[in-house]
Formats: structure tokens, C-alpha cells, sequence
């Protein structure tokens, strides 16, 4: 190993990793991450080494062992933890660079203020985390999806005819305070089954519930929550027509393959962490003062600004009927390249 020899510790959510993918790509470095996430750079035609690893102690001491062998002389972190800086000290990587955050300063050699990155794309804080440049507009990294898996998927879920017009629909995400609700994604669901468009519900395995809901509001619909690993959740995306999502890690992977979004906006801020990769139509609903608050968890209590309720008053401020308005807008918008 080069005495220059460095690696990445990339991000621990799907959506940070494909908003990653430029800058990891255009810096070239081993790259640590997440074990379940390890197969979205290998579609990203990633060349360096990609070195998995599980969370927990013993997956701790593994990654740290292996680290230690490889002999890095430096690492940059994606991921603002605490527990990110200390793997890589732990694993012998002495120069550091990163944000000083979660009190992690002190194990750092090259420190980011966190000042630089705020108001821009997550593309360019990524980049800027890696030293490289932003002085040009964001721009997302293709992800390609294997040939045979799109074709197994295409199959199951009819065939060239079954899919030409298929609508994937992703009512989950892991801040509550992104989360449309799930009768409302049913409502869609059931307008588009009317038109003779096949629907596909897509979530993890902590979304069965979510995904339950929403295709049981909407008889005809596939319900695949928890039934697809993240090559099938990317054979499958790049098969739809059309996603309508939250603002969740499958918006930026249906971007990535090249499927136009109805992305849904409640407390984030679409101008920070909007999918650049393929067409996308936001629906934001009503102004609210205090959008986009960029919180996980609704802080709110009491009576809203419109709405008796201001718990999630932002997210159940957006229209049945502006979503599917969009979503007829955006259909048959794939990117010019397909």
C-alpha cells in the first residue's frame, strides 16, 4: 500500500451515498461503507477499492483490522459522527479531514468548517468535504442497475407491456416529519389504477406497515415493502414510468437510474437535497413560516397556521389533487439518454 494511500468513509444513508457518488467517484480513493449499501457503487462503476463493513462492536473491530492492514496515511469523512473519525484513528489513519462536529475536533487534522457547506446542494458539500471544486452546477452520477435483474423484475411484474406505464409510489421515510400520508399516497394510488396504470409500492423493512396502508387503500397495487434488496429497489425504480416519493433515499436512486420524481416537500429543503439526476416536479403545498424548518421530528403543537392541528401541518398541507396533477405532468419525461 502507497504511503499516500487514502480512503473515504462514505455517508450511511441511501440518499447521502448517491448524492456521494460525484465526488467519491471523481476522487478516486478506497471508499468504506455501510455493508448493505456497498452494492449502490458497485452500479455506480465505482474502480476503487469499496471495503463493506457492519455496524456494531465486533463489525467495529473488523473494519478497524482491516484499516490497520491497508496502512492509509489519510481518510476523509462524509458522515459527521463521532464514531466515523474514531474508526479510522482506531484503524491507524493519523491525517483526517471532515467537520468538526460531534466533538470529534480533536481527532481531526484538516477541519471543515461546517459554515462552508451550509446553503448549498449536498452534491457540492460533498465535494467541498473532498477539497475538490464547486464552482460549476451540481451534477448527479448515473447509476446502472445489472441488465438480468432488470429483466427478472420486468417479468414479475408483467412483462414490457406490465411496466411501460408503471408508477412506483414510496410512502415511507425515516424522519416522520417527511412523510406524506399514507391515505393520500392510497388516493393517488387508486386514480392511477383507474387509468390502467400499474402501481408499485416500494419501502423497506421497517415501511411494511406504511406500504401495507397505502396498498391496501388502493386494491390492484403491488405492495413490495420489504421484499427488495437495494439492487432490486434500483431494477425496479429504473422499470417505472414515474415515482412519486417522500423525501426519502429512493427519491435520489430513482433520480440516479433515470426516472422522473414527484417529490413531496415538507419540512427539508428541496434546494439543499432535491435529486438532480432525472426530471423532477416538487409539490411543496402552502407557505408555512416556519418551512423548511429541516427537522426529523415535527416541533410543533397546537393550533397551525392553517390547519387546527400544527403537528405535520406542512406535509398534510399538500393536495391530493396537486400530486396528481404532477403526476400526469411528469409521466413520460424519462432522461433524453434512455
Amino acid at each position: 500500500m502507497s504511503a499516500e494511500a487514502r480512503v473515504i468513509r462514505a455517508p450511511n444513508h441511501l440518499g447521502d451515498v448517491v448524492l456521494a457518488l460525484p465526488a467519491i467517484v471523481a476522487d478516486g480513493a478506497d471508499v468504506l461503507v455501510v455493508r448493505w449499501l456497498a452494492p449502490l457503487l458497485d452500479m455506480a462503476g465505482v474502480t476503487a477499492e469499496v471495503l463493506p463493513f457492519d455496524r456494531g462492536p465486533s463489525g467495529f473491530a473488523r473494519a478497524m483490522k482491516e484499516l490497520r492492514g491497508r496502512r492509509y496515511a489519510a481518510g476523509s469523512l462524509m458522515t459527521p459522527a463521532f464514531s466515523a473519525a474514531w474508526l479510522l484513528r482506531c484503524g491507524g489513519v493519523r491525517h483526517l479531514r471532515g467537520t468538526s462536529t460531534d466533538g470529534r475536533g480533536f481527532l481531526l487534522r484538516d477541519r471543515i468548517d461546517r459554515k462552508e457547506l451550509a446553503g448549498r446542494h449536498r452534491i457540492d458539500a460533498f465535494k467541498l468535504l473532498l477539497g475538490q471544486d464547486v464552482s460549476t452546477a451540481p451534477v448527479s452520477h448515473r447509476v446502472v442497475p445489472p441488465a438480468e435483474r432488470v429483466a427478472t423484475w420486468r417479468t414479475r411484474l408483467g412483462g414490457p407491456d406490465g411496466t411501460s406505464r408503471l408508477v412506483g409510489l414510496c410512502p415511507g421515510a425515516n424522519a416522520p416529519a417527511r412523510r406524506w400520508p399514507a391515505d393520500r399516497f392510497g388516493e393517488v394510488a387508486r386514480s392511477m389504477l383507474a387509468e390502467g396504470r400499474p402501481v408499485v409500492v416500494l419501502g423497506g423493512s421497517r415501511e411494511r406497515e406504511v406500504t401495507g396502508l397505502v396498498a391496501g387503500e388502493a386494491p390492484g397495487a403491488v405492495d413490495l415493502g420489504g421484499q427488495t434488496d437495494l439492487t432490486d429497489l434500483a431494477a425496479i425504480l429504473s422499470l417505472c414510468d414515474l415515482v412519486l416519493t417522500n423525501d426519502t433515499g429512493p427519491m435520489h436512486l430513482a433520480g440516479a437510474v433515470g426516472t422522473p420524481t414527484v417529490t413531496l416537500w415538507g419540512s427539508s429543503d428541496p434546494r439543499e437535497v432535491r435529486q438532480l439526476g432525472a426530471p423532477d416536479l416538487p409539490v411543496t403545498g402552502a407557505d408555512l413560516p416556519c418551512k423548511p424548518c429541516c427537522r426529523n421530528h415535527c416541533h410543533r403543537r397546537g393550533r397551525g397556521t392553517l390547519l387546527a392541528d400544527a403537528k405535520e401541518e406542512c406535509m398534510r398541507l399538500i393536495d391530493v389533487q396537486d400530486v396528481y396533477d404532477a403526476a400526469h405532468a411528469a409521466s413520460g419525461r424519462r432522461r433524453v439518454d434512455e
